[in-house]
């Protein structure tokens, strides 16, 4: 006699094609909130730890760890305001120098030391020497002036030079000349432009504050500078303005 068949179990119902990756959505979305609610009082170190695992969910790699601090994180109405402010003021003296046709020659920049004016040697000195030309007198007085408007603190005149020696008579090495341009400007703004002696300070840096490798002629021409920084922060968000 043949064999009965072994009746077959019944099928059994199956989900639809679109739930696996619809549970992993909702898992997602579920984390999500999670992290939402938990940055209503942020602390850094639990939201890096909720990072990481945000991260881990969606197969991104860290190259690198950074350590967390244990301070909470603010960005203040007024640090805004400042971040903004120095903006605007850098976008200002950028239309000033445009206007002097100084571009190449005079930038400035705002640094964690301060708002730096920077100014190529040959605006303000001729070669190899400590004594201002003529042309520079109207150029720092506007920013004498400036200076003086906006009440500074502290005023820092920094003289640097390329890494070619000089030893002349006068100045026997680049420290002497570097220091000597930074006295003349300091001079002029306390002569010309009336800015209180105290809160001025005259450097010179030599060849050793490069901003550039001392390989070719505009490097070159890029280190040899004289800098005016501004270091009290809350004056140096206005100072350009």
């Amino acid at each position: 006699m043949p064999k009965k068949k072994s009746p077959e179990p019944p099928e059994m119902p199956t989900a639809p094609f679109f739930m696996g990756t619809y549970g992993d959505m909702v898992t997602l979305l579920f984390a999500l909130f999670v992290i939402l609610y938990s940055m209503s009082n942020m602390d850094p170190i639990k939201f890096e730890n909720a990072s990481k695992a945000m991260k881990g969910a969606f197969g991104i790699l860290e190259a690198q760890e950074s350590p967390v601090k244990s301070k909470a994180i603010r960005i203040t109405d007024i640090e805004v305001q400042r971040r903004m402010s120095e903006y605007e003021s850098m976008l200002d003296m950028e239309q000033v120098i445009k206007e002097l046709d100084m571009v190449d020659k005079i930038t400035v920049q705002q640094t964690e030391q301060g708002a730096v004016i920077r100014f190529s040697d040959e605006v303000l000195f001729k070669k190899g020497s400590a004594k201002l030309r003529p042309e520079a007198f109207d150029i720092l007085r506007s920013v004498g002036i400036k200076l003086l408007e906006k009440n500074p603190k502290s005023i820092e005149v920094e003289g640097h030079t390329d890494s070619t020696p000089i030893r002349s008579r006068q100045f026997p090495s680049n420290w002497e000349l570097s220091s000597a341009r930074a006295t003349s400007v300091v001079k002029f703004l306390i002569t010309i432009v009336n800015i209180d002696p105290s809160k001025l300070q005259a450097t010179g840096h030599g060849e050793f504050k490069p901003i550039a490798p001392n390989n070719t002629r505009s490097n070159m021409a890029k280190n040899r500078r004289v800098e005016v920084v501004v270091t009290d922060r809350s004056f140096s968000t206005n100072i350009l303005k």
